[in-house]
């Protein structure tokens, strides 16, 4: 009889560190907030296992610009539907159909101010300092206006240190989203035979990506399904002005191994929209022209994916854009993210003969499972290019509707 009591009491307790596992795993991993189509309940495809409690009663409608309209409510997540694993906010919207594209655009964008990359020293005398530096201006700051006058080129910046004559230049910046003043002196470099303020910056930028989607509703286009950051300081490049072009893919360098492939493609001319918002999402275009002879899909929300088959549409030649197949690897459903949701990896062979896997370019790309858009390919795996991240397609139609508000 001890036996049995002995062997019972171990089970209870293998199996109640099971389920305290399980709960501590799932509310870790699920994210704190999800959201519905209307009509709808939040049922987790990829995790059976999981459930919710039916909407509570502090139900919020909210009506925004006639754009969209959302209602949010709290509930319970559930492990079995009895043991609580924790509270999440559920947002109830109308269900959302976009236009899937898949097509190589061309990317050109001016920053609101310049961006600075580099700070250097400048000889002069026989000293060597750094004006912009010693004045606390730092790699990754815009410089907004000098004495009052906005600075909108690098040529611009150049030709008002160049001409100070020494002065001391009253620089309005910006770091984080906060502007500060500081006083930049140039000094006269004899190597370079101008005063200089110490300081590499960049005025624009551009380059060849995909469109994800269009949203005729909301009037939104969207792409790449990450931010444009700028190279050396790895931090988004802040937004003045620019466009999305139609660009033409004219050749493809295969992904290695060792080395990241990518495409290859020149503008080819027509506006495709005005440049409106440059965010961690994704890039997104208002003034759209008219897309024709694409698939409308709805949009899946992050707890309808599941891992398994699934496909991707994107250009590799001036055929226009295919399909592709692919496999969702893994879902990511927490909340560290905005961008790397899912592994994807191409199972495509035709596509892999011809590319070597995911390469750049190829950002935006959106991808297909069971009839929806579920999200878009963001990067590629460097040490194994078949595989790569992918966004939620939510997460840049949240992003979109913000843009269609604006």
């Amino acid at each position: 009889m001890k036996r049995i009591f002995k062997i019972l009491f171990s089970l209870l307790v293998v199996f109640s560190a099971a389920i305290f596992g399980a709960v501590c795993y799932y509310s870790n991993t699920l994210s704190d907030s999800y959201c519905i189509n209307e009509g709808e309940g939040l049922i987790f495809t990829d995790n059976p296992v999981i459930s919710c409690s039916d909407r509570e009663s502090n139900v919020v409608a909210v009506q925004k610009n006639n754009v969209f309209k959302t209602e949010t409510f709290n509930t319970s997540v559930s492990l079995f539907g009895i043991i609580p694993v924790k509270r999440v906010s559920v947002t109830v919207s109308d269900n959302t159909e976009v236009q899937l594209l898949g097509t190589p655009f061309g990317i050109k964008i001016y920053t609101d101010g310049v961006l600075i990359i580099g700070i250097n020293s400048v000889e002069s005398n026989g000293n060597i300092s750094s004006p912009a530096g010693d004045a606390g201006l730092k790699v990754g700051d815009t410089i907004l206006n000098v004495d009052g006058v906005k600075v909108t080129s690098n040529e611009q910046m150049r030709e008002i240190v160049g001409s100070c004559g020494g002065r001391t230049l009253d620089i309005l910046a910006c770091r984080n989203d906060k502007t500060f003043n500081v006083s930049v002196t140039p000094i006269f470099s004899k190597t370079d035979n101008r005063y200089m303020a110490g300081i590499w910056i960049r005025d624009s930028s551009a380059g060849i990506g995909t469109l994800t989607f269009y949203s005729p509703s909301l009037g939104v286009s969207a792409g790449l399904g990450h931010g444009i950051c700028d190279a050396d300081t790895e931090d988004l490049v802040p937004l003045q002005s620019g466009e999305f072009l139609e660009a033409d893919i004219i050749g493809i360098k295969k992904s290695t191994n060792e080395i990241t492939g990518e495409l290859q493609g020149v503008f080819s001319g027509g506006k495709i929209s005005d440049f409106k918002r440059n965010d961690i999402t994704g890039v997104y275009g208002t003034n759209c022209k008219q897309f024709s002879s694409t698939s409308v899909a709805q949009v899946a929300l992050k707890q309808e994916i599941t891992t398994g088959s699934a496909t991707f549409i994107t250009c590799l030649d001036n055929e226009g854009p295919k399909l592709y197949s692919c496999e969702i690897v893994k879902i990511y459903h927490n909340d560290d993210s905005l961008v790397k949701n899912m592994v994807v990896k191409v199972t495509d062979e035709a596509l892999l003969e011809k590319t070597g896997g995911i390469v750049q370019g190829m950002s935006g790309s959106p991808i297909i499972q069971n009839g929806k858009f579920i999200g878009a390919i963001t990067h590629v795996f460097v040490d194994d290019p078949i595989k790569g991240y992918a966004i939620f397609a939510e997460n840049m139609l949240e992003t979109a509707q913000s843009v269609a508000e604006e």
